[in-house]
């Protein structure tokens, strides 16, 4: 699990005048809104005696959220503005605050800020320009929970390999050598690819509509993207000329063990609510087919180097995920320790460095709960390790060669 980086806590329409709960990175966290609307997220407990705010209201009169234990009051930014037992005019020490994470609504979702990182070193929201973009496209959206960490979910879903072995709607075993990765475009926190695919011929829906949305095995460009904010998955099918299918995933880690899934199809052709009921489902059934291989996989995590593990040129793409992730746990230092964490499961609150902890410290006021801890960085971001080599040849050997790499 990494900090810094923005993900989706909630659907937006979740959120209304009580508080919520729910759970990033392994912490609890609150989420409500303050008087003006907007959402605010602090950690999910009291500074007091450890009770949960979430649990409790929202006060109209002093815009914050209200601990059920004693009352204390937290505003929008984590500070304790009211404590009752002490009255009125009790001033309320500087410290006396909690972790509050920077928030943004888009897509309909809730986007919290997991870190303490300044707003202009943060990696942006991924875009998805078809969201309310009714003109053009007809948008769903569903969730999905897995038992499985949020980096092996990112790397089925751009795995495109794997579409002619698990899911039949997209893809024959017998086609698996002739799809082919014809591009592949790699940046610092995304990637994109361009895919050639022979699948099968659509079938079913309403009246039998899909069956004509491709003939059996007809040439499909598919796009597959990847976003370290938000673990997010993008997928592009190109079915015919205009008429296509987008996938927006936001895999969001729940904790080390439970990635939940927010999700949005999109389609350009058919825009009616008719064909909503049988989309919905089947999506349903690629994701659970997904599901039964993903959480049955081993290692559970990522391999953390390729020595016990091998890969070939369909792989390359997945590997460019692989090295990007890398690079934020090898040089940046932003993957939670959850082996030092665990050292004080249910003795101490630990909780994820915010804005306002950073601030506090360059201030002198100090802070009440210790930061989460995190793997110390190993490597400077000058030198090349073994994987990232064995990335590199993957990812500029030609596309479209037959030829294994065992990397």
């Amino acid at each position: 699990m990494l900090k810094n980086l923005w993900y989706v806590a909630e659907w937006s329409d979740t959120v209304k005048d009580k508080p919520v709960k729910t759970k990033l990175l392994g912490q609890n966290l609150v989420l409500f809104r303050d008087l003006e609307g907007k959402v605010k997220c602090l950690a999910d407990v009291c500074l007091h005696r450890g009770g949960s705010l979430s649990g409790g209201w929202v006060s109209e009169k002093r815009d914050c959220v209200v601990c059920p234990y004693h009352g204390w009051h937290y505003n929008g930014s984590g500070k304790c503005q009211k404590i009752p037992s002490e009255g009125d005019s009790f001033q309320v020490p500087k410290r006396f605050k909690v972790d509050a994470y920077d928030v943004e609504e888009k897509y309909g979702m809730i986007w919290v800020f997991m870190g303490d990182l300044p707003a202009e070193e943060r990696f942006p929201i991924p875009p998805l320009p078809e969201f309310g973009d009714e003109a053009n496209w007809r948008g769903l959206k569903t969730e999905f929970t897995w038992k499985a960490e949020a980096s092996r979910v990112v790397e089925n879903g751009i795995d495109i390999a794997h579409a002619s072995f698990v899911h039949p709607v997209f893809g024959y075993p017998s086609t698996a050598e002739d799809n082919f990765i014809e591009n592949v475009e790699k940046y610092e926190w995304w990637a994109k690819s361009t895919n050639v695919m022979y699948p099968p011929q659509l079938k079913g829906g309403f009246l039998g509509w899909r069956n004509f949305l491709r003939k059996d095995k007809q040439e499909t460009k598919v796009h597959p993207e990847w976003h370290l904010p938000g673990m997010v998955v993008r997928i592009q099918i190109d079915i015919r000329p205009g008429w296509h299918i987008v996938m927006f995933d936001a895999n969001t880690p729940v904790d080390e063990h439970t990635t939940r899934t927010f999700a949005w199809q999109f389609r350009s052709f058919f825009k009616i609510g008719l064909f909503d009921k049988g989309s919905l489902k089947r999506l349903k059934t690629i994701l659970l087919e997904d599901a039964a291989i993903v959480q049955e996989s081993q290692p559970y995590y990522l391999p953390e180097t390729l020595a016990n593990e091998v890969s070939v040129k369909s792989d390359k793409f997945m590997s460019t995920f692989r090295m990007a992730r890398r690079k934020l746990i090898e040089e940046k230092g932003w993957q939670i320790d959850t082996k030092a964490r665990d050292e004080h499961q249910g003795k101490k609150v630990l909780t994820v460095a915010s804005p306002g902890r950073r601030q506090a410290m360059i201030d002198g006021d100090g802070w009440v709960f210790d930061e989460m801890p995190t793997v110390p960085p190993i490597k400077s971001a000058t030198r090349k390790n073994a994987f990232e080599q064995q990335v590199d040849v993957l990812t500029t050997e030609s596309s479209n060669s037959k030829d294994s790499i065992i990397a």
